[in-house]
């Protein structure tokens, strides 16, 4: 396990309670009603919608994360033990695909 500084806690510390701070104040924005969304629907769709959207933006965030980590990356390493990661890598990295992505 790495060890951690004193800075790198605190950042960590502060990011958690700020992410923490920012879901009391949406979710309670949803669910008193005072969001467009959540006034023009039940506020449990908006918060089902909410959160469908956040966790399909940290799916295409992490599959973008992941298209630029690999470019360097042999895909030879993982054609055989992840064939559909192998099959995405080679479309996304033909010719200029990742830059158009990006």
């Amino acid at each position: 396990m790495t060890e951690v500084n004193a800075l790198t806690l605190i950042k960590n510390v502060y990011s958690t309670i700020l992410l923490i701070f920012s879901i009391t104040i949406i979710m309670g924005l949803i669910f008193t009603e005072q969001t467009t969304l959540s006034s023009d629907v039940h506020p449990a769709m908006a918060f089902i919608v909410m959160w469908v959207a956040v966790l399909w933006l940290s799916v295409v965030e992490g599959g973008q994360a992941s298209f630029v980590g690999l470019a360097p990356v042999s895909k030879e390493l993982f054609k055989d033990s992840h064939p559909i990661a192998y099959k995405c890598a080679e479309a996304c990295h033909t010719g200029d695909n990742l830059d158009r992505y990006l």
